[in-house]
């Protein structure tokens, strides 16, 4: 840099032919020039964006600092880039685009030609124009010359081409015509498109214009967000499971990073030579409710509601307090449940020597938290109340072994009304229960991940959309199963299993 602020001007100082020469006297000094703004006007057409530029005067050894920073410069974008009042003319550039590659150029004269064009300016500028004709989106797009040893950068970046959009796909100045287009789409299938002349035609799709559209109207009519939305071909996610036990079952989540808000309704498009479609809807709580055979030629609009959503049984516990103090507020909720939810005190404080039964839709582990009138509270996780419904509060509970300890008398009583009592009294545990609307097909298991012991008891109400009057199936681990139609699920009372069938039925084997 010393050396271009030093240097003499071209004629000047004591060598041939310089003023000294030709007069024999020392040359008179000349003014430097005057320092200016200068800048770079920089055009990208390399056919791929830059991630990095660096700009210094010209035999720098330092590369200096990235003139883009967070920024990218696209290809066929052009840049304008101050470079400050300075007296310099001459720069280096170092481009990096966005596979890695560098491109170059030293000594460039500012002064006379702040222009640069990136590319070859004697080639032609190559463009495609990409078409998805699919119901999803590209999340990528790969676009190289064919016979390429790889297929290069992403030529999307952060952008995505949606289903029936275009994408004006910009190569760069280059004399080949051939490439090959990749596309890479959300549910991670992959489509090719190779050796397209883009001289000839320079029209690429992705899909299957001749594939029927199909669509519905999705209403959100339950009390929560439905946060994902998937929807497939009747059959696809079974048939998926089966082949890829391990891999994502229904594709892609049609609703993108928005939520459908409770009320909203959300347009749903795909291609598909069937009518029969199966929807899935995971709502903002996790649970996960399920259509299945939707006829979409037929059906306009399909309401999730939350009905479907399979639902942990109702289960009770006994709890009484031994502890000196009065307990003013009782939470209790699954191991996996990120909150507490409400009070299971509905009828006020706990005192001391006194019990309640606490009921709650929950597989038999659980966490319980205690809150005592004089603001201390006392915790403890994993309580299986299957294997022991009894829990007594007393100094220490939160560590001993047995929580059934120093009850005194419990008597249950009959069940809740509008419920009944389910004892197995089989030879082996009950690991299946179905209950359903008569004349409707089986739906989900509602003992879910929950086993009914030998013995053991469950107070069941009628789960969401069935009435008192279901169909009743149980299936046991020694594989016996056995059906109760037209079973009363508002009895009010215990009934066995098999032994025993519900009041006025007849027994079955």
């Amino acid at each position: 840099m010393v050396a271009l602020l030093v240097a003499p001007w071209p004629g000047a100082g004591g060598g041939p032919g310089g003023a000294l020469a030709q007069t024999g006297r020392p040359a008179p000094s000349r003014a430097p020039a005057a320092a200016a703004e200068r800048e770079l006007l920089i055009s990208n057409e390399l056919g791929l964006g830059l991630r990095e530029l660096y700009v210094t005067p010209a035999g720098s050894v330092e590369p200096g600092r990235d003139r883009l920073g967070e920024e990218t410069l696209p290809t066929g974008a052009t840049l304008r880039l101050p470079l400050g009042r300075t007296r310099l003319c001459l720069f280096d550039l170092r481009a990096v685009l966005a596979d890695g590659s560098v491109e170059e150029r030293r000594g460039l004269d500012t002064c006379r030609a702040p222009r640069v064009l990136l590319g070859d300016p004697d080639a032609p500028m190559r463009m495609a124009v990409v078409v998805n004709d699919t119901d999803i989106a590209i999340r990528e797009l790969y676009a190289a010359p064919s016979g390429a040893s790889d297929r290069g950068a992403d030529r999307l970046g952060s952008e995505t081409v949606d289903a029936e959009a275009s994408f004006e796909l910009r190569l760069g100045r280059t004399r080949a015509c051939q490439f090959d287009i990749i596309a890479v789409f959300e549910d991670d299938t992959t489509q090719e498109r190779r050796r397209i002349d883009l001289c000839r035609r320079t029209r690429v799709a992705f899909g299957d214009p001749s594939i029927p559209w199909r669509q519905a109207e999705i209403a959100n009519g339950a009390g929560r967000g439905i946060r994902n939305l998937y929807a497939a071909t009747a059959g696809t996610a079974e048939r998926l499971a089966a082949a890829q036990p391990d891999a994502p079952d229904w594709g892609t989540d049609r609703l993108g990073n928005t939520t459908l808000e409770p009320g909203d309704r959300f347009r749903l498009r795909l291609r598909s030579r069937d009518c029969r479609i199966d929807l899935r809807a995971v709502y903002e709580d996790d649970g996960a409710e399920e259509k299945r055979s939707v006829d979409l030629c037929a059906a306009t609009q399909v309401l999730f509601d939350g009905s479907g959503v399979p639902q942990p049984p109702e289960r009770s516990f006994i709890l009484v307090n031994r502890h000196a103090a009065t307990v003013q507020q009782v939470f209790a909720s699954g191991i996996d449940n990120s909150d507490w939810g409400e009070d299971r005190l509905p009828d006020g404080p706990l005192e001391r020597g006194t019990r309640a039964e606490v009921m709650l839709r929950s597989a038999c582990e659980l966490d319980l938290r205690v809150l005592f009138a004089n603001g201390g509270a006392e915790e403890r996780r994993g309580i299986n109340i299957c294997n022991n419904g009894l829990i007594v509060l007393r100094p220490g509970w939160t560590l001993a072994e047995r929580l059934d300890q120093g009850a005194g008398v419990a008597d249950r009583g009959p069940p809740r009304e509008g419920s009944v009592r389910l004892r197995n009294a089989g030879a082996a545990p009950l690991v299946e229960l179905y209950v359903d609307a008569t004349g409707a097909p089986r739906g989900p298991d509602r003992l879910g991940s929950t086993v009914l012991g030998r013995g053991e008891t469950l107070d069941f109400q009628p789960p969401l959309g069935v009435g008192c009057t279901a169909h009743l199936r149980a299936v046991f681990r020694d594989g016996q199963e056995l059906e109760r139609p037209g079973f009363d699920l508002c009895s009010g009372t215990e009934v066995s299993l098999p032994e025993v069938a519900a009041p006025g039925a007849a027994v079955q084997p």
